[in-house]
This record gives C-alpha cells, structure tokens and sequence, in this order.
C-alpha cells in the first residue's frame, strides 16, 4: 500500500487492494453557508478518484458541543472518523491503522506509532511574498515517516509554518526544519529551514 496526493486538493489516497480517500479539518460550521459545499466538494471528490472508502482524520465540525447539523449533512454519505479535539458528541476512532500508516488528527499523543505517520489538525500553511497558502509537509521523526495534511476547508484559519510552530503534540517533539514543503499542486518548494530564510528577505524587502 502507498500514500498518494491528490494533485490540487488537500486529500490523499492510500493505493492497495482498496482505495482509500483521506481529509483532515473540515471544520463544518465554521461557516454555516458554505457547509453544504464542503460536504458536496467531498463526495465529488470521492466520487472522482474512485474512493472505496473516506477517512476523515479529524475535526469534522467546528462547534466544540453536539451540533445536530453536521449529522444531517452526511446522514447518507459513508466515511470513517477518527476524532479530533472538535468531535465531542460524534463517534469514530481515537486512531486508525491502515497497514504500515497509522492514522492519527494530532491533538494528543498516541502510546504506540507505525512505521508511517498521517496528522492533521496542524492547519500548516507558507507564508512568501504577502501570500498564504495551505501546504503539506512530508518528513521524518524518531525513524518514521510524516505527512501533515492541510485543512480540507480553506476558510480555516492557518499557521505558516515558516513563521511559527503549528498546534500539536508532534510540533512540540519535532524538529521539522529540515521536512519538505509542497502545495497543493504538488509543487515543491523545499524545506521549511529555506523557507524561512526567503520568508526573512521578503520582510527586508518591504521594509
């Protein structure tokens, strides 16, 4: 099984004998009247990369309490949740391992790892030239590899991760200076140290 970006979205899919459709942060309720565009974006989306199955890896809905409305939005679409620090009131999993990926939104720390970390929860995002812009990351920590994923939904705030730390516990422990930088496109625009560096010249710059 490998991990694939979906070029343009904020989605992966996991290739094997099943494929399995992956977004993080959909943040429902943010913004009441876009909701229904985020629920319809991700069906499409599953629709067109031939999804077997959804995973929805955190932070389905914004209100923190229950929120009736978010059930009556996906009440006939099927997708697994693993639960994020927004989630109270809803059922999923604390957890998913998919193979070798083990599957976890970010907001606390898990006693046991796999081979291969998927987080969301971090909102990561670039900050160059006057212009945010969500992106992923791709590195290592204690001899296993990361993806963080950005927000499926784009009116959620963002952190550049080349200005400050992201929320999580794996921020906390890891030194991702040295992880890789891509946006949604797939273009990478290499590590985050460089990055910063650039986000430096461009502050100079206007000054």
């Amino acid at each position: 099984m490998r991990a694939e970006v979906v070029p343009g979205e904020p989605a992966l899919i996991l290739r094997g004998r099943k494929r399995i459709l992956i977004v993080a942060d959909l943040h429902i309720g943010l913004v009441r009247y876009v909701d229904e565009n985020i629920v319809n974006k991700l069906r499409d989306l599953a629709n067109d990369v031939g999804a077997d199955e959804v995973v929805i890896l955190g932070d389905l809905k914004h209100s923190l309490g229950y929120d009736r409305r978010v059930e009556n939005l996906l009440r006939d679409f099927d997708f697994i949740l693993v639960k994020g620090n927004h989630d109270g009131g809803l059922e999923g999993e604390k957890e998913l391992r998919i193979g070798k990926f083990h599957l976890i939104h970010g907001h606390f720390k898990p006693k046991d790892f796999g081979d291969f970390l998927i987080v969301g929860h971090a909102h990561p995002s670039i900050y160059l030239y006057g212009v945010k812009e969500r992106v992923w990351i791709f590195g290592e920590w204690k001899n296993r590899k990361v993806i963080v994923m950005p927000a499926f939904n784009e009116l959620c705030s963002s952190t550049p991760i080349n200005l400050r730390r992201p929320a999580g516990f794996l921020f906390r422990e890891w030194d991702y200076s040295n992880a890789n930088v891509a946006t949604l496109d797939c273009v990478m625009l290499g590590k985050v140290k460089d990055l910063k560096v650039q986000c430096s010249s461009t502050f100079r710059q206007l000054q």
